[in-house]
C-alpha cells in the first residue's frame, strides 16, 4: 500500500518516466538544501517537498551515494555535499567574469574601503558570485549565492538600466517591486526616471533601499561582444558610506567596471 501523497504537492503528469520524474525530485531536494543553509532533516524534507517520508528516504541515499549530499552521523541531517560544491566550480570556472574581475575588485575595495561584489542576473534577481571583503570591523558581508532584488539593490538596478525599456519593464513587472524599506522604489515611473539618471552617470545607488543602515554602488559590466553580463559594486553601512561620497565612490565602480569591460574584451 503506497503512501498518500501530501495535498499540497501537484500531481506528476503520468506521462513522466519515472527516471525523469525521480531526478526532478532530487534536483528538489537539492534546492531545497540549498535554500534552507545547506541541511535539514529527512522528516522536514519530507513534509515541506509532499514527498513520503520512504521515498524521501531512497532518493536522499541515491544522491548520497554520488557524493552530492552526505549525512550527518550524530544528528542525522543531510547536508550539501563535495559533489554539489564541485558542480559548482565548474559553472563558475566557465565564466570568465569571475576569474577576470578578481584583480579589479580587490582594488576597488582597497580604493573604497568597503567591501567589493560581483552579481550576474538568473531569471529575475541578481545573484552574488563573488565578494571581496573589506577589513573594516563593520563591514558588508553575505553568502556566495545571495539573491538581491532587480529593483531595489546597487547590483539589481545597474542589470537593469542598460536593457532596453520594453526589457526593463517586463523583468519589472514579473519580479514586482516588493517594500524592503520605506526608501524602496514601489513605483515604476519613479524606478525609469531613476535608471535614466544612471544611465546617465554610468553607475546606480541604493541608498538604504534594500536594507536599513546598509547603502551600495554598482555599475554594469559587458563582455566582448558588448552583451550586459555582470554587475561590480561596494556595500557598506551608512556611517561610512555617506550620501556626500555617492559621486566619489560612485565613479570610481564606473570606472572599475569600465576596467573590467575592457579586460573582457569590451569594444568601445
Amino acid at each position: 500500500m503506497t503512501e498518500p501523497r501530501k495535498k499540497g504537492r501537484p500531481q506528476t503528469d503520468k506521462s513522466t518516466p519515472k527516471g525523469a520524474q525521480a531526478l526532478e525530485r532530487g534536483l528538489e531536494i537539492l534546492q531545497f538544501l540549498a535554500n534552507s543553509g545547506g541541511s535539514s532533516s529527512v522528516s522536514v524534507l519530507s513534509e515541506q517537498l509532499g514527498l513520503p517520508l520512504s521515498t524521501t528516504f531512497r532518493l536522499l541515499k541515491v544522491l548520497e551515494q554520488s557524493e552530492f549530499i552526505f549525512q550527518d552521523p550524530q544528528l542525522g541531517w543531510w547536508h550539501i555535499g563535495l559533489q554539489s560544491f564541485t558542480v559548482g566550480a565548474t559553472y563558475m570556472n566557465d565564466r570568465d567574469v569571475v576569474s577576470v574581475a578578481g584583480p579589479f575588485m580587490r582594488r576597488l575595495m582597497l580604493l573604497s574601503g568597503e567591501t567589493a561584489n560581483l552579481a550576474i542576473r538568473n531569471n529575475l534577481d541578481a545573484v552574488l558570485i563573488r565578494q571581496c571583503e573589506c577589513q573594516a570591523l563593520v563591514r558588508m558581508c553575505a553568502p556566495l549565492g545571495s539573491r538581491l532584488p532587480l529593483h531595489a539593490s546597487g547590483a539589481g538596478k545597474a542589470l537593469l538600466f542598460p536593457l532596453i525599456e520594453e526589457e526593463m519593464l517586463e523583468l519589472v513587472t514579473r519580479s514586482g517591486l516588493q517594500e524592503f524599506t520605506p526608501k524602496t522604489i514601489t513605483s515604476i515611473n519613479v524606478l525609469k526616471k531613476a535608471l535614466e539618471h544612471y544611465q546617465e552617470i554610468g553607475y546606480v545607488i541604493d541608498n538604504e533601499e534594500h536594507a536599513l543602515g546598509l547603502n551600495c554602488l554598482a555599475a554594469p559590466i559587458f563582455d566582448r561582444n558588448n552583451s550586459l553580463i555582470a554587475a561590480v559594486s561596494i556595500s557598506g553601512p551608512s556611517s561610512r558610506v555617506k550620501e556626500e561620497r555617492f559621486v566619489e565612490l560612485g565613479e570610481l565602480v564606473r570606472d572599475v567596471a569600465a576596467d573590467i569591460s575592457a579586460a573582457l574584451g569590451e569594444r568601445q
